[in-house]
């Protein structure tokens, strides 16, 4: 199973257990399509149980991407370490950034389907300060890139962000065909084409674009 959990102090072994069914159903089976009934089944606990710890599917939803969202967040020792080159930097940024994507597959597969319908999920604060934490990485190890002359004085961080989000999200979005293309038959061999070949693809990619001279 892909799926992340991190258990947070405040919640106990079934409110950690609903949330863990709640996410294996909404990735596959999409929000409308699942059930209370549905996740509590699964959960091997009564509805009632959901009602009383969550209050609503919807509240369910908020709760398990207010729970997750930590894990989406970019580890930047070994980013900021000073004794490696930009181009060092930048790999070790989009293994991280991409490791941390597919780590968190299963709520990436929800918000690629539920995002544009539950936009307050894409607008909560906890989501913003996320995207504006990793954006400030990326561009941290851009201009120290520029300023040691190696990475183009026009490189945009904003850009080279969405193309790094945009290729792993196409990803997530046409799973299902990819899958069927590339003739994987397990989990595994998809994510790890995806944290080899994707991510391969991708430093190869951005690096061409930070360097590009016009």
């Amino acid at each position: 199973m892909y799926y992340q959990i991190i258990i947070q102090l405040s919640m106990n072994e079934k409110q950690i257990e609903i949330l863990e069914a709640a996410e294996v159903l909404f990735s596959t089976k999409g929000f409308d399509g699942t059930s209370v009934r549905d996740i509590a089944k699964a959960a091997n606990v009564n509805v009632a149980m959901i009602s009383y710890y969550f209050g609503s599917k919807d509240k369910l939803l908020e709760t398990l991407f207010e729970d997750r969202i930590s894990g989406f967040k970019m580890k930047t020792d070994a980013i900021y370490n000073k004794n490696i080159s930009s181009f060092e930097r930048l790999e070790i940024l989009i293994d991280t950034y991409i490791k941390a994507m597919n780590t968190n597959a299963g709520l990436y597969q929800i918000l690629a389907v539920e995002g544009t319908i539950k936009k307050r999920l894409l607008i909560s604060p906890a989501f913003t300060d996320l995207k504006k934490f990793n954006l400030e990485v990326i561009g941290n190890v851009i201009n120290k890139g520029i300023e040691e002359g190696v990475f183009n004085k026009n490189s945009n961080p904003i850009l080279i962000h969405a193309t790094m989000m945009g290729t792993f999200m196409n990803f997530q979005m046409n799973r299902s065909f990819l899958q069927h293309v590339l003739e994987f038959h397990t989990e595994e061999e998809y994510l790890s084409y995806i944290e080899n070949e994707l991510t391969d693809h991708i430093h190869k990619t951005i690096k061409a674009l930070l360097t590009y001279e016009e």
